[in-house]
C-alpha cells in the first residue's frame, strides 16, 4: 500500500555574505521564482540580507537584476575621516529605502530575518521586527570599512562575523527544511590593491573559518562558482548574477527530489550541496 502524500515543506534560504558575490543570490532566487521552488522564509547575512530584503519587499526580479548590473555602486560609497570606518553608509540608506518600499520586517510578504553581530559582546542579534534600512545597514557594516551602527544598548557590525551563512537563525524560524546559499567562494590568492581589500579580507578569513558549522545544518547548500571575483569588483555585478542562475538551474533536480522525499515521508537529505 503506499504511503500518504504530505503536504509540500515550508523552505527556508539561509543568504551568505560575500560582497559583489552576493549578488548571485538575485540569480538563484529568479530560477527559484521561475520553477516554483518555495522561498517561504528567509535569513541573510550581509549582501545577502540585502537580497533578501528586497525579494521578500516583492521588488521585481527583473528590475533588480537590471539595476544592479548599471548601477555605479562607488556613488554609493561616502568615504569620511576614519575615526571608526572609512565609509559612512548614510548614502546607501535613502536606495534601501526606495527599493525596499520603507517597509519594515513585519510588513514583508514572508518572514525575513536580517543577522548582525554586536561589537559590545560578540553575540549574534537577529533583527525581526523594525525598519529594513537599519537592519540592512547594521549587516553589511565590515569592521573598518563601514562604521557601526548603534541601535539600543548594541553597537552593530557586519553578521558574518558570527554567521557567514545564517542557517541557525533560518532554522529558528520554523519551517520543515533549510536550504543554504553559500557564495563566499574560496579566498583569491592575490595581493590587496587598498586598504579596502585587506578589510574585506581579513573578514573574509573569519568567515571561512565559521561558516563550516551552521552549512552542516543544512538540508541542500547551493554553491554558485563565484570565487574568482573580488568582495569589491562591482564591475563583475553582471556575472555573479549568471553565476547564482547557473548554480541554481543545475541544482533544480536535487532540491525538487529532496521536497519530493519530504512529501513521501522520508525526511531531508542533510548536508546535500551543488
Amino acid at each position: 500500500m503506499m504511503a500518504a502524500l504530505q503536504s509540500r515543506p515550508r523552505i527556508a534560504w539561509a543568504l551568505g555574505g560575500g560582497g559583489v558575490r552576493g549578488f548571485a543570490h538575485l540569480g538563484v532566487l529568479k530560477v527559484l521564482q521561475e520553477e516554483g521552488v518555495p522561498v517561504d522564509a528567509l535569513a541573510g547575512t550581509s549582501m545577502g540580507a540585502v537580497v533578501a530584503a528586497l525579494f521578500a519587499a516583492e521588488t521585481d526580479l527583473k528590475y533588480l537584476t537590471a539595476l544592479a548590473a548599471r548601477i555605479a555602486w562607488e556613488d554609493f560609497v561616502d568615504l569620511r575621516f576614519p575615526r571608526y570606518g572609512l565609509v559612512e553608509g548614510k548614502r546607501l540608506v535613502p536606495l534601501i529605502r526606495l527599493l525596499t518600499k520603507r517597509k519594515k520586517l513585519e510588513e514583508l510578504a514572508i518572514p525575513v530575518r536580517i543577522i548582525a553581530t554586536d561589537l559590545l559582546t560578540g553575540e549574534e542579534v537577529v533583527f525581526t521586527q523594525g525598519p529594513l534600512d537599519l537592519a540592512v545597514r547594521a549587516s553589511i557594516s565590515i569592521p573598518g570599512v563601514f562604521t557601526p551602527v548603534p541601535y539600543g544598548k548594541h553597537l552593530l557590525v557586519d553578521g558574518g562575523l558570527v554567521a557567514g551563512v545564517p542557517v541557525k537563525a533560518a532554522a529558528a524560524m520554523g519551517m520543515d527544511l533549510v536550504f543554504a546559499v553559500y557564495v563566499a567562494g574560496d579566498l583569491v590568492p592575490e595581493p590587496p590593491r587598498s586598504v579596502f581589500d585587506i578589510l574585506y579580507r581579513s573578514s573574509e578569513i573569519m568567515m571561512h573559518k565559521l561558516d563550516g558549522t551552521q552549512l552542516q545544518q543544512a538540508a541542500f547548500i547551493l554553491a554558485p562558482e563565484v570565487g574568482d571575483v573580488g568582495t569589491l569588483q562591482f564591475s563583475r555585478v553582471e556575472e555573479r548574477i549568471a553565476k547564482g542562475e547557473a548554480a541554481a538551474r543545475k541544482a533544480l533536480p536535487a532540491l525538487k527530489r529532496i521536497i519530493a522525499d519530504f512529501q513521501k515521508g522520508r525526511g531531508k537529505a542533510a548536508g546535500d550541496r551543488a
